[in-house]
């Protein structure tokens, strides 16, 4: 007979993805995977099976609760615009870390790392992708329709735009630039949409 569980899975999953948030998966050894955890080699491996599988579980759960998350600011009481200029800044706040928790982002650190030679990560990552975008295409088109958002180009080509300004301010903050210049890339960015 199985013992049970001497663990709260959730919290042991959290602890490891803050760990590969901090070093990077190369950089996080199964010793650091151990103290940040509290758990025994064996009993990582029995529970999530290896290195790059607890990663991968790690990565899934960052996605689904910083997609949760984060489109929880799109605030339905808000017009398009807005919701899409609000996004914009509270995405600076939350990756300058100023919201607590690390600074940057798992996801787009995981871009960079691992993404162009680890199709498992790619597939999450990609997955994860298109999802947001779709929640971008439906509010640009709202936005289209209420006259707010600029109608020459379609509603996918812009969330598609949208998501890549995101994406390369989190890179830039990553990266040094200050906060305030960011807030003015945002500014700017959704002056490019109306």
């Amino acid at each position: 007979m199985a013992r049970p569980r001497e663990f709260d899975y959730d919290h042991v999953l959290n602890a490891a993805m803050e760990a590969f948030w901090a070093r990077g998966y190369e950089a996080t050894s199964i010793h650091d995977l151990m103290t940040a955890t509290g758990l025994q080699k064996g009993s990582l491996y029995k529970a999530f099976g290896d290195k790059h599988s607890l990663f991968l579980k790690s990565l899934e759960a960052y996605l689904q609760k910083t997609g949760d998350d984060h489109l929880a600011v799109l605030d339905p009481s808000l017009s398009p615009r807005q919701a899409l200029e609000t996004y914009l800044h509270e995405g600076i706040k939350i990756m300058s870390g100023r919201c607590g928790g690390q600074s940057g982002c798992f996801a787009i650190n995981t871009v960079v790392e691992l993404a162009p030679h680890d199709p498992h990560v790619r597939d999450l990552l990609m997955a994860h992708y298109a999802r947001k975008r779709e929640v971008f295409v439906d509010l640009i088109r709202r936005g289209q329709e209420a006259g707010e958002i600029r109608t020459d180009r379609p509603a996918e080509d812009l969330a598609s735009t949208y998501l890549t300004i995101l994406f390369g301010m989190i890179l830039s903050l990553r990266g040094g630039v200050p906060e305030a210049q960011a807030h003015t890339i945002a500014d700017t960015a959704v002056q490019l949409f109306g």
